[in-house]
């Protein structure tokens, strides 16, 4: 190739104007390039925080983790039951296993006596240690 001061100017216009062309497809693949990393990095950037994926799917190769979301200017404490508080539980009993029946009692919406009406079973069981 020779130096630009040596060529004519035909020769200078055919050199820009393969230039031109040269650059147009230079910018068409940077474009498509361009549009491919801002693909990858919107997936790659997807989390259980900010999407629909679970999050077993957050520990994935080159994954972010989700941000620790933190109430304004309010206390920073875990979800649930906090260290110290009182807990609640059903009471150990004597015996476990012991059930009593329930039978339905009071008057049906018709007006009659339930204590009079066909016994067709037991309704329901329950342990009687909560309530007397």
């Amino acid at each position: 190739m020779a130096v630009p001061e040596e060529m004519t100017r035909e020769q200078l216009l055919a050199l820009v104007g393969e230039q031109a062309t040269q650059i147009a497809a230079l910018r068409a693949v940077n474009e498509e390039l361009a549009a491919k990393l801002a693909r990858v990095e919107h997936l790659l950037s997807r989390n259980s925080g900010n999407s629909s994926m679970p999050p077993s799917r957050d520990d994935d190769p080159g994954k972010t983790a989700p941000v620790a979301k933190t109430r304004p200017g309010g206390p920073k404490r875990a979800r649930g039951k906090q260290p110290g508080a009182p807990g609640a539980n059903l009471a150990w009993v004597q015996r476990p296993d012991a059930q009593q029946d329930r039978f339905p009692q009071g008057h049906c919406e018709c007006g009659h006596a339930l204590a009079d009406a066909t016994d067709l079973g037991v309704v329901d069981r329950y342990q009687q240690h909560e309530i007397p």
